[in-house]
C-alpha cells in the first residue's frame, strides 16, 4: 500500500510548483489535499485524484489583515490535525506558501514526516515562511532549489521540482 501524503493547493504560482512536484511523485503516493478556493481540484490536469479539504486563504501583501491571517492559521492547523488523524497521513509536503507553517507544525506535533520545499523564486534568501520553518525546525526535510540557498542554510537539501 502506498504511503499517504497531505499536500496544499494554495493557488497561483504555488499551485504551479505543486503540480510540477506531483508529476514527479504521483506514482509513489496516495494524495489528500488541503486547498483554498483558488488552489485547484483533485482530478484536474496536473493534480492526481484525492480527497480535498478546504482551508481559507491567508491575507496577502496587497490585502493585509492580521485577523484574517490568524484565522487562516488556526483553521489550517485544526483542519490539518483532523485530516492527519482521519486519513492516516504519513507525510506532510508543502511548497513555500503561508499554509506551510500551521501544516508542518501539526505534522511535527503528530509525529509525521514533514517536507518543506522553498519556492523556485527564492534564489538569494529564504522567504518569510522559509525562515520560520527553517529556524523552528518544522520540517524533517528542508529543501531549496538553488545552490546559493543551500550554502547559506546548513542542513538544507538541494533539489528541483521543475
Amino acid at each position: 500500500m502506498k504511503p499517504t501524503a497531505l499536500i496544499i493547493l494554495s493557488g497561483g504560482g504555488f499551485t504551479f510548483e505543486t503540480k510540477c512536484l506531483l508529476r514527479q511523485i504521483e506514482a509513489d503516493f496516495r494524495f489528500v489535499y488541503l486547498a483554498t478556493r483558488f488552489g485547484g481540484e483533485p482530478g484536474e490536469p496536473g493534480i492526481p485524484a484525492g480527497k480535498r479539504y478546504e482551508v481559507p486563504s491567508f491575507a496577502s501583501m496587497t490585502q493585509r489583515s492580521y485577523r484574517r491571517s490568524l484565522d487562516a492559521f488556526v483553521r489550517t492547523f485544526t483542519t490539518t490535525t483532523r485530516v492527519i488523524r482521519a486519513e492516516a497521513i504519513d507525510m506532510v509536503i508543502t511548497i513555500g506558501c503561508s499554509h506551510a507553517v500551521p501544516m508542518l507544525l501539526a505534522g511535527r506535533l503528530l509525529r509525521r514526516k514533514t517536507v518543506y520545499i522553498e519556492s523556485i523564486t527564492r534564489v538569494d534568501k529564504l522567504s518569510n515562511t522559509g525562515r520560520i520553518v527553517y529556524h523552528l525546525r518544522l520540517a524533517t526535510r528542508f529543501m531549496v532549489q538553488w545552490p546559493s540557498l543551500q550554502r547559506s542554510n546548513p542542513g538544507s537539501e538541494l533539489g528541483s521540482i521543475l
